[in-house]
C-alpha cells in the first residue's frame, strides 16, 4: 500500500462570488498538479461559502430584538448576533463573544459564522447546502476531467476542554464518511461495541494542517493513495451527527453539579 499523500493547492485571494470549478482548475494548472481517479477533495467551507456569495455586509443587517438579547448578554456584536440567530438550528449558552450552537450537525461557536478570511466589514458563513454543494463539485469534477473523484466540505472546531483548532467534515461526497467497527475484534479478541471511524472528520484534520487559519491561502487539500473507495453516485452515508440524547458531552453535561 502505497502511503498516504496530502497535495496542497494554493488559490489566489478572492473577494467576491466566483466559478469554484474554473477557479479550481486553474489553480490546479498553477501549482503543476493533476487530478487523478480516486482523490479525496478537502475543500474549506468558507472557500465554497464565498464562491456561493455566502458573506453578508454587516452594516446591511437590520437586528432584531431578540438578537439585541444576546448582544447585550454575551458582548457579541449586535449584527454578529442576529446573524447567529438566524443560522442557528439551536443556540445554548455562551460567554464572553461566543455562543455555543448547532449548526449543520456539529457544535460550533456562533454558528460558524467568520469575520476572518472575508473582506474587512463582511462576515462569511456556510453554504446554505453544504451536501448539495459537495455532490455539485463532485459532479462537475466528472464533467470536466472525466474522473470520479471524493469531496469533503471541511471547516475547523474547537474540541471541550483542548487548546486549538482541528478539521471537521461539514458534508461529503462520493465516500463513506463513517466506518463502523462495531463487531470486530481488537488486538486481544475483545468485541468492539461502540467504535465508529469518523473518516470524513479524519482526513479533514490532515487537510486542516496545511490549510492552515490565517494567510496560507490554502483552501483545497487532495488526499492520494487514501485507498478509499469512491463511488460513481451519491448513495454513500452522510450522517455525521447523533441526536443531543446520545452525545456523551450534552447528556453529561447537561446532568453536571457544581
Amino acid at each position: 500500500m502505497n502511503p498516504i499523500k496530502l497535495l496542497p493547492i494554493e488559490v489566489a485571494r478572492q473577494d467576491s462570488k466566483f466559478n469554484l470549478i474554473d477557479l479550481l482548475s486553474k489553480s490546479l494548472e498553477n501549482n503543476s498538479t493533476k487530478l487523478q481517479d480516486g482523490d479525496i477533495i478537502c475543500i474549506s467551507s468558507k472557500f465554497v461559502a464565498l464562491s456561493e456569495g455566502r458573506y453578508v455586509k454587516l452594516s446591511d443587517v437590520e437586528v432584531s430584538s431578540s438578537a439585541n438579547e444576546i448582544s447585550e448578554q454575551y458582548n457579541i456584536d449586535s449584527r454578529l448576533s442576529e446573524l447567529i440567530k438566524q443560522e442557528s438550528d439551536r443556540i445554548f449558552h455562551g460567554f464572553d463573544g461566543f455562543v455555543l450552537t448547532f449548526k449543520d450537525g456539529i457544535l460550533v461557536p456562533n454558528a460558524g459564522i467568520d469575520t476572518s478570511n472575508i473582506m474587512p466589514g463582511y462576515a462569511i458563513l456556510y453554504p446554505v447546502d453544504s451536501l448539495l454543494s459537495a455532490k455539485t463539485i463532485k459532479n462537475e469534477i466528472k464533467k470536466l476531467f472525466n474522473i470520479d473523484v471524493g469531496v469533503i466540505v471541511t471547516d475547523s472546531r474547537l474540541m471541550p476542554t483542548r487548546i486549538g483548532t482541528t478539521g471537521v467534515a461539514i458534508a461529503s461526497a462520493g465516500i463513506k464518511p463513517i466506518e463502523d467497527e462495531r463487531g470486530k475484534v481488537d488486538l486481544f479478541g475483545n468485541s468492539i461495541r461502540v467504535t465508529q471511524k469518523a473518516i470524513a472528520d479524519d482526513l479533514s484534520s490532515a487537510a486542516q494542517l496545511l490549510m492552515g487559519e490565517c494567510d496560507e491561502s490554502i483552501p483545497i487539500v487532495i488526499v492520494r493513495d487514501s485507498a478509499m473507495k469512491i463511488s460513481p453516485d451519491d448513495e454513500t452515508e452522510q450522517t455525521f451527527s447523533v441526536g443531543f440524547d446520545e452525545c456523551i458531552f450534552i447528556r453529561g453535561l447537561s446532568n453536571l453539579e457544581l
